[in-house]
């Protein structure tokens, strides 16, 4: 699963989504009392799959509306089947799922889904008009006036008034996505974007306040994947991913490097002790404060466990943090008011999965109280200044998940 992976840039026009109407069931069966749960003022299947807070009353939430009809759809293709039954599936799956309906993939992606953008006010969470870009996966703001959004069909930016599209820097490739996005100000803001031609690589942009611009990365090979970035400012920035080897007797080792500015860093991977390692999120608290939520595999095998990984680093090395040793795979992790939470689900071969939280405590990380019970997945956390958390998510048949810890 993944929750941040895009398509290519979208029309530049904006035209709203479904208008809002009465609340969908914030979830199935409620969680503990930590959490508090808030309507969603759209009807249908949706699921919500990123969110930002800027203030205690200005905070965004993103993700897609099933479309009532499937398309058109080759019946034997099982990168649609994953697709179709996790929605959170990122760029790559859509890709192939495209290709095997002769459709470029932003057409195709906006066949099944439609944008769905929140707003909170302080109050009550509402809908806001989005161009047409399928899902939105990936959000972060500096300011209420300052926002952007990796979708399905490229970024989005809001200037305090509306969303409309923002192309990026050109990328020499087949196909392109947008991926992860962080807002540092109106000035400064850091993109990776995924790049398919003959090998599969990453390519790295900075928002200088104009237009997007590319930023070389070292010789990493010809197939690596930096899916992940955050920013504290123009010369403290954090990337990290895989090296895809392809290789079925050694590991894909993971890439974490750093920009000071001038140029970016490789540093050292610590022992997962896991075979398959997939990087979700990168998360900065500080400098020497930083957190890289993924999960892990100890076998090549399909059929392996997937066990939460979690790295940090404390501003002189990257070790790899002690976790229960047990199902779950971590989408983020977030701190706020000295709580540090990183959550996700159980995911199954079968893909059933549930909510799954863990909180960082004096005696390592342990099991936390989660909003939803039953079926049901968190895919984003933000903090919000000045105390607690959004979460997100979805619950069984799509209905979507917002809620928030103090």
């Amino acid at each position: 699963m993944a929750v941040t992976l895009a398509a290519a840039a979208a029309a530049a026009v904006a035209t709203s989504t479904a208008a809002p109407t009465k609340a969908a069931p914030a979830a199935q069966t409620a969680g503990s009392p930590n959490w508090q749960s808030f309507d969603v003022p759209v009807q249908g299947q949706v699921s919500l799959l990123s969110v930002t807070a800027t203030g205690r009353d200005d905070a965004w939430a993103g993700g897609l509306l099933l479309k009532p009809k499937n398309p058109p759809k080759p019946p034997e293709n099982p990168a649609y089947r994953r697709l179709a039954k996790d929605p959170s599936l990122g760029f790559q799956q859509l890709a192939k799922a495209a290709a095997a309906s002769d459709d470029d993939t932003c057409t195709f992606a906006k066949g099944m889904f439609t944008s769905v953008m929140l707003h909170w006010d302080g109050h009550s969470w509402q809908q806001v008009p989005v161009p047409p870009s399928a899902r939105v996966n990936a959000l972060s703001a500096s300011s209420p006036n300052d926002a952007w959004a990796s979708t399905d069909c490229g970024l989005l930016h809001w200037n305090g008034q509306s969303w409309t599209s923002v192309p990026i820097a050109p990328v020499n490739a087949e196909q392109v996505g947008t991926e992860a996005i962080k807002a540092v100000s109106p000035t400064e803001a850091w993109l990776s974007v995924w790049a398919l031609d003959k090998t599969t690589r990453s390519v790295i942009q900075r928002w200088d306040g104009q237009k997007w611009r590319k930023v070389p990365l070292p010789r990493l090979g010809d197939n690596f994947h930096l899916g992940n970035i955050d920013a504290l400012g123009p010369r403290d920035v954090w990337a990290a991913g895989t090296q895809n080897t392809d290789d079925d007797v050694h590991p894909d080792p993971l890439l974490i490097m750093h920009w000071n500015g001038r140029s970016w860093k490789r540093f050292p991977a610590p022992d997962t002790g896991e075979w398959t390692k997939v990087l979700m999120r990168v998360r900065m608290v500080a400098k020497n404060d930083v957190w890289v939520a993924g999960w892990g595999k100890r076998a090549p095998g399909i059929e392996e466990i997937r066990r939460p990984m979690l790295l940090h680093w404390n501003g002189h090395k990257w070790t790899s943090e002690k976790v229960p040793d047990e199902r779950g795979e971590l989408f983020d992790m977030a701190v706020s008011g000295g709580q540090a939470l990183a959550v996700g689900d159980t995911l199954t071969p079968n893909y059933d999965y549930t909510m799954y939280a863990l909180r960082r405590t004096s005696d390592g990380w342990q099991h936390a109280p989660v909003p939803v019970e039953g079926e049901a997945t968190l895919f984003g956390l933000a903090p919000i200044p000045g105390g607690g958390m959004w979460s997100v998510g979805t619950a069984s048949d799509y209905q979507p998940v917002i809620a928030r810890r103090q």
